[in-house]
């Protein structure tokens, strides 16, 4: 349950709950509905009202990918009169989705909890595969960089994004956000054979945030950028000189932060103790 105590709802009372998703974006156009494209919101939505009969209903998310970007760990919300039993939301979910979104779990939150704007932090990954031949099988869910890369270099670039700091280099022209101060808790590299994994935790990110890092990290990987020039960009806030956006196929949304958590393996703390700076609108 969600930050307050909840009794067993009245018969006829209307239950808020929270979903758990995980989705593979590559046939969706992101999260967001949109007028004759396929998305997921579109499609969890569709669900929940051949579910519960409610043709009304509303889902709100807790980020709207963009298209071709995945998700393990998306949360969403939903009021509804359906007396289906919380822990059956699930299976009963999973029965009618299509094969490319599943429901890991649901739970009931209180009245006025929203998944946007409770979250305390997300966690995206973004995978690379780091080899001179593309990858057939899992190519959808990484970005193909072939070369050597420099990964001494990226360790050593890692601290200077990491904390709070002003991303607007790190942004693409397009979201509505009206500040670009963020803070990145942590930002880890990770190497398992030609897979590179770059995991970020924040508090909020803006508009391609993690794609132009790990665009900038990669130039930075194949000596066209050094440690020195990023801590520069940063400063100076000029998205033209940082690297470019990578495609969305390697980015997934891992984990999505709630206090206290929503679900049982949400156990991961986001920044550090007694950290009281997490942006309360969330992109």
């Amino acid at each position: 349950m969600a930050g307050r105590d909840m009794k067993e709802p009245d018969p006829g009372s209307i239950r808020n709950l929270a979903l758990l998703s995980e989705y593979d974006g590559t046939a969706f156009c992101g999260w967001q509905i949109q007028s004759g494209q396929r998305t997921v919101q579109q499609v969890l939505r569709d669900a929940l009202i051949r579910l519960t009969g409610e043709s009304e209903l509303q889902l709100t998310g807790c980020s709207r990918t963009d298209a071709g970007v995945h998700a393990r760990g998306h949360v969403s919300h939903f009021h509804t009169r359906c007396r289906i039993p919380v822990d059956r939301f699930p299976l009963a979910l999973n029965s009618v989705l299509p094969s490319d979104v599943s429901v890991k779990a649901a739970c009931p939150v209180y009245a006025g909890f929203n998944a946007r704007f409770a979250a305390r932090a997300k966690t995206y990954t973004y995978r690379i595969w780091n080899q001179q031949t593309r990858p057939a099988i899992g190519r959808n869910q990484v970005c193909h960089v072939p070369g050597q890369l420099d990964l001494a270099a990226v360790r050593q670039t890692l601290p200077i994004l990491t904390g709070r700091h002003d991303f607007q280099a790190f942004r693409d022209t397009g979201g509505n956000n009206r500040s670009t101060v963020r803070n990145l808790f942590r930002i880890e590299l990770a190497v398992e054979g030609p897979l590179v994994v770059l995991t970020y935790q924040g508090d909020g990110f803006l508009y391609h945030m993690v794609r132009v890092i790990t665009g900038t990290l990669v130039a930075v990987a194949q000596g066209k950028l050094t440690p020195e020039q990023v801590a520069g960009i940063l400063a100076g806030g000029d998205r033209r000189l940082a690297g470019k956006t990578m495609p969305p196929e390697g980015l997934c949304l891992e984990q999505v932060l709630y206090d206290p958590p929503l679900f049982i393996n949400q156990t991961e703390q986001a920044g550090p103790e007694g950290d009281n700076h997490v942006q309360s609108t969330l992109e």
